[in-house]
């Protein structure tokens, strides 16, 4: 029976978490697991998990050694990962090219992609990746001789792996914690991490990281000189190596072996050792693992007195060591480079983020305080204005009258300014359900609304609107946008020996609206156009107005994610030029 895409991609999905959960005990289950979902993705054409195969295979591989094959998959992913816009994916698969390159002493370039993938997890607050991550840059932090940096790191994977509910990834931080303190003298604090360690790995199951962690122990037996114990741990840490196909911790438990064998003074057991670790260092390209092989090499050899082979290992012991030493120095300058760039930028969001946090919550104090104030001013504004009609009927005498209009002219204009404000304000507090938008519709019933102005019937509106736009957003905040422009291209009409005219398009682009105001009125010189957007700034105090038109455009705008630009010639007119993204 042949099985549906669907069933086959749950199949491929329960193949790779099989995997994943195997990789602590049977790697070499784990690999044909991902190989074969790997297949399968391949015959029903699914790109998400062709990249997720490719992922976890390169994950696999890295962990046993296979670096330029686990590169090449991790790299292949990354380009699938990249065109699904899986940003987790591509974190994992950064993850493992940085394990990649740290491990073959690259620690600069492994750092970086560290620094990406912590940043990632962060976001997605993905607590399991996260203590991977820190662990591998307390690694890193070690390399470089920072031991309180790489102390931090680790206690931060521990806490991370908490959260995630993890004991493995605890017990991975605990490890390298452990020969911290020992190379620290803290014999008895060493042993007590360690062996909480090797709890929890027999506890979870997880025999490759109960590998390194008899490899620990292996190394405050041999401080302690309890050699015969240091001796079982570091076979049992072998073997387990071998099992796994762990080429790494392989070659590290044979130089500690080895070292032990020295002080045992089983002189031929050591130089066994310790030849194997160099060969097969030197065929995995495990750099560290080589040249301090070949100076134990050196230290046998002269106390066989064989002064020629001595001579030879310590020559290969320094030129290898003066080549990872300076290698490692510059990776060392590279990787604080890039650890100072990350904390100032890390910083400076820090500090861009509070003061944004800070402008924001001023405005809303300012947006509540202008929508109290002018919400209790506009019942007292209104019942005056009322007041002063009724006044007026029942007044007959001219000079009264007069002073009465002038009441009514500056409570109009009160009531105008307490209008804009509420606008303003409501802009912040009020959220409008999207609608389709009627660009022409708008613009039409905007200009009709204006017909009580001055010079309305003077002006001529020319209209170009592209009847294809499909524009969904909150109908008040572009009805606020289009009746400012029309508002002000009236107000601002120049009539004498002139014949006026705004002409209003509206245009659509892959990405965005734009929308044109153009009139050929009184206009503006430089200095005024710098100050049109200012709450209560008045370009012409001749012209009736409060100052708030072009402000609570331009808020409507912002609120839009829009832009507006200006262009004005005094005397020549002026162009309102808007854009909103899609």
């Amino acid at each position: 029976m042949k099985i549906a895409p669907n069933s086959k991609r749950s199949n491929i999905l329960s193949l790779l978490d099989d995997a994943y959960q195997s990789r602590i005990n049977n790697l070499k289950n784990s690999i044909a697991l991902a190989e074969k979902a790997f297949e399968i993705s391949k015959e029903i054409s699914d790109k998400e998990c062709i990249a997720k195969c490719l992922s976890q295979l390169s994950l696999f591989h890295m962990i046993i050694g296979d670096f330029d094959l686990s590169m090449n998959m991790a790299k292949e992913a990354i380009e699938n990962f990249e065109e699904l816009k899986d940003e987790k994916g591509i974190a994992d698969a950064k993850y493992t090219i940085a394990g990649a390159l740290y491990k073959t002493n690259d620690f600069h370039k492994g750092l970086t992609y560290l620094i990406d993938c912590l940043a990632t997890y962060k976001k997605l607050k993905d607590y399991h990746n996260q203590a991977r991550v820190q662990k591998s840059m307390g690694t890193i932090y070690e390399y470089f001789g920072d031991v309180k940096s790489a102390m931090q790191n680790y206690e931060e994977a521990i806490d991370s792996g908490e959260k995630a509910g993890d004991l493995n990834l605890k017990s991975n931080a605990y490890n390298p914690l452990s020969g911290i303190y020992l190379n620290q003298g803290n014999i008895a604090k060493a042993m007590e991490v360690i062996e909480e360690s090797i709890k929890l790995k027999k506890e979870t199951g997880d025999t490759r990281g109960l590998a390194f962690a008899l490899y620990g122990r292996g190394k405050i037996y041999t401080k302690t000189k309890q050699f015969a114990e240091a001796e079982n741990d570091f076979h049992n840490s072998i073997k387990i190596h071998e099992d796994m196909g762990e080429k790494l911790g392989w070659a590290m438990s044979h130089h500690k072996l080895g070292a032990l064998y020295i002080q045992m003074d089983r002189l031929g057991n050591a130089k066994e050792t310790l030849i194997k670790a160099l060969e097969y260092s030197n065929k995995n390209k495990i750099i560290l693992i080589k040249f301090k092989a070949n100076f134990l090499l050196h230290k046998i050899a002269k106390k066989e007195n064989d002064f020629e082979l001595a001579l030879k290992y310590l020559t290969q012991y320094v030129e290898e060591k003066e080549s990872v030493i300076n290698d490692r120095t510059a990776k060392v300058i590279e990787g604080y480079d890039v650890i100072s760039k990350m904390q100032a930028l890390e910083l400076d969001a820090k500090a861009q983020k509070e003061k944004a946090e800070i402008i924001e919550k001023k405005k809303i104090e300012l947006d509540s305080f202008f929508y109290r104030i002018s919400h209790d001013l506009k019942g007292p504004i209104t019942s005056m204005m009322s007041l002063n009609y009724i006044a007026k009927i029942e007044i007959k005498d001219e000079a009264a009258l007069k002073f009465f209009n002038e009441f009514e002219n500056q409570a109009n204009r009160l009531n105008n300014i307490l209008d804009g404000l509420l606008n303003l304000t409501k802009m912040s507090f009020n959220t409008e359900a999207t609608q389709e938008i009627d660009f022409k519709k708008i613009i039409e019933d905007c200009i009709a609304s204006y017909k009580f102005l001055s010079h309305y019937e003077l002006v001529e509106f020319k209209i170009d609107v592209d009847q294809k736009i499909r524009y969904k957003v909150e109908w008040a905040l572009v009805n606020t946008i289009i009746q400012n422009l029309i508002e002000n291209g009236i107000k601002y009409a120049r009539t004498e020996n002139n014949k006026p005219y705004i002409f209003i398009s509206v245009k659509q682009t892959s990405s965005s609206i734009e929308i044109k105001a153009e009139d050929n009125g009184i206009g503006m010189d430089e200095k005024t156009v710098e100050n049109i957007f200012v709450m209560f700034f008045r370009a012409n105090r001749k012209i009736e107005g409060t100052g708030l038109g072009l402000h609570i455009l331009r808020r409507a705008i912002e609120r839009l994610d829009g832009d507006v630009r200006v262009e004005s010639e005094f005397g020549k007119g002026s162009t309102f030029s808007i854009t909103l993204p899609k």
